[in-house]
């Protein structure tokens, strides 16, 4: 086994300075997509749909009548008509964009911020060096006097046809003058694809190929790209990222050292210093420990509205408009989560105060204190240096390049700590991790192997490890199934150890009588895992093994099997007959235990 670990220096995208972990994650509004009408003259491409399905083979989607999916029911007779394509009536500027969405086998889309500036919906499934057309692309930018220029993903987290994908996209929209001069190009502050960053900071020179418009604009309305081929979407949810006004005015602040544990006695007793400020500053305390301080003045709200703030501290802490407290906490830490309360507030001023008492000589100093509303990024009331930057954290990544990697640790799954799982890494760049005490599948990717940053770093806290593609989320329980159990445990199943084939690991279990025998490898073309299950020992006539368990089960034909609403596929042979059941208000996939279980998941 090999224990090969690369260091690289992360800036933003897997472990971050100490105030860039702090913003504040922006609500999110539902575009209804219970019918049309939130597009503008939608063509009859475009449709509401209530569910659809399709098999990674499928160059079509299988679609059902209802409501909640937004469907093009695209056909030779449209392509490259872009009278096709479809409009929204909201207009953006800066925005969050989130979605899923699924494709057919080889179908071609795009998003388009401000029907302007494009990023690719494409079916890249096994691309191994994705370019700027492929999925999560951002596409060729219209230069009439120096060509086309277009900006790959940094990696392909794309999953096969027909199964659902999620997106998140923050655009920010390009600025002028006053006279209309643009100053700053539009940017795309990240684009993420199932939980994997493919873009950040990428500003984009002008509107991109087969645009809706080749001029640029502060607002715009998206426009998906519907003459290029099928596509399905859900949950699209967006997040206006206006510019917030509000400000902090004729600002004071008094500072108790030792001699105030409250804001009672601070009210009682002289302050060891006092003065005027722009804004909360926790360096105006010069004691790390025991100490008080206090922000009085007026807060500017611009605009009638409900307005959230979230405070960070350490100690205890609170906040106080128009003289009602809003927010208050005691024996918080400093990176640990918020303290948050929303209020509705009129325009204008009103009285402010805050206070920090830090009363925890363990905890690392300074405070934060945001607002924000729903339609606006979250705006720091608090100076930059009120929380000092952390330096970034390495990124500690075992790659398995030459040959498989094994690497034990500690894991999350389903919000659960594990605490006896190993992770399987192969240059074919498809892993998995597995659970060593029920022998069950935890998740499944492709692309870079394992982030061990949360083990090795420093302490070594928490002491998990996480993957560094897309993850495929699996149930992570026991293969041998007893529906004779009251709950989904297996207390009588025993790890034996493994051995190695080829450099993968070959599980060995013991069920009462029986010998389990668990292998799992990459399949021959790299777009998933082939499991292999073989029992002996008395009883294995009897003995069900499980293959899948999720809320839904849809068989597609040709032993292909949906697995939890098309959240991925698994494929046995055609021949076979599994029974598909309910145990313990979920679906199960199982098949007798008497011959070698085979199966692959594909995603």
């Amino acid at each position: 086994m090999r224990s090969r670990i690369i260091v690289a220096l992360v800036t933003g995208v897997l472990l971050t300075c100490f105030v860039q972990a702090q913003k504040i994650k922006p609500r999110l509004k539902d575009i209804d997509l219970s019918d049309m009408a939130a597009f503008q003259s939608p063509t009859p491409n475009w449709k509401i749909i209530g569910a659809v399905q399709a098999g990674y083979n499928d160059t079509v989607l299988n679609t059902a009548k209802g409501s909640g999916i937004l469907f093009n029911d695209f056909s030779r007779s449209i392509q490259n008509k872009p009278v096709h394509n479809l409009v929204t009536k909201m207009e953006h500027g800066d925005v969050n964009l989130e979605f899923d969405f699924m494709l057919a086998k080889g179908s071609n889309s795009g998003i388009y911020f401000q029907s302007r500036y494009e990023v690719q919906l494409f079916d890249s499934w096994g691309v191994k060096i994705p370019r700027y057309s492929d999925l999560g692309g951002l596409y060729q930018t219209i230069k009439k006097s120096k060509g086309m220029s277009g900006k790959a993903p940094l990696k392909n987290a794309a999953f096969a046809p027909g199964l659902w994908q999620h997106m998140e996209i923050s655009f920010q929209a390009p600025r002028f003058d006053a006279a209309g001069k643009k100053t700053t190009p539009a940017t795309f502050i990240y684009v993420r694809l199932n939980g994997v960053t493919l873009h950040e900071n990428i500003a984009v020179e002008g509107p991109t190929v087969s645009a809706t418009f080749e001029d640029e604009k502060p607002y715009g309305p998206l426009m998906i790209q519907g003459d290029h081929g099928t596509l399905a979407i859900k949950n699209l949810k967006y997040a206006p990222q206006d510019d917030l006004k509000v400000e902090l005015k004729d600002l004071s602040y008094q500072y108790f050292e030792k001699s105030a544990t409250n804001l009672a006695e601070a009210k009682t007793t002289k302050p060891t210093g006092q003065g005027n400020t722009k804004t909360l500053d926790a360096r105006l305390a010069s004691a790390r420990d025991k100490f008080l301080i206090l922000f009085e003045g007026k807060i500017n709200i611009p605009d009638d509205d409900n307005y959230t703030f979230n405070a960070f501290f350490s100690g205890t802490g609170a906040l106080e408009v128009d003289g009602k407290t809003l927010l208050q906490a005691s024996g918080l830490f400093v990176g640990g989560n918020p303290v948050e309360a929303s209020t509705n507030l009129k325009s204008g001023q009103h009285a402010f105060r805050f206070w920090v008492n830090k009363d925890l000589a363990s905890a690392r100093p300074g405070f934060a204190l945001f607002v924000e509303k729903a339609n606006s990024k979250a705006i720091a009331l608090h100076s930059s240096g009120s929380i000092p930057d952390r330096s970034p954290a390495p990124l500690i990544a075992v790659r398995a390049e030459s040959g498989p990697e094994l690497v034990r640790s500690f894991m999350n799954h389903n919000n659960k700590k594990l605490t006896h799982v190993m992770s399987v890494g192969d240059p074919s760049q498809v892993h998995y991790s597995y659970d060593l005490l029920q022998g069950g599948m935890l998740q499944a990717w492709k692309g870079d192997f394992l982030n061990t940053t949360d083990m090795w770093h420093e302490r070594g806290e928490p002491q998990t490890a996480s993957a560094l593609g897309a993850p495929v989320v699996l149930p992570g329980n026991c293969p041998i199934y007893d529906k004779s159990l009251a709950k989904d445990s297996m207390a009588d199943y025993q790890y034996k150890g493994y051995t190695l084939s080829a450099g993968l690991p070959v599980f060995s279990y013991a069920y009462r009588q029986l010998k389990v025998r668990d292998q799992v490898q990459p399949a021959e073309n790299g777009k998933g895992l082939k499991r292999s299950i073989s029992i002996t020992g008395e009883g294995k006539e009897k003995t069900m093994v499980r293959i899948a368990q999720a809320n839904e089960i849809t068989p597609l034909g040709k032993g292909l099997y949906s697995i939890g609403n098309q959240a991925y596929f698994v494929q046995i042979a055609p021949e076979l007959y599994p029974r598909i059941e309910t145990y313990l208000g979920q679906k199960l996939l199982v098949l007798p235990g008497s011959e070698t279980v085979q199966y692959q998941l594909i995603w």
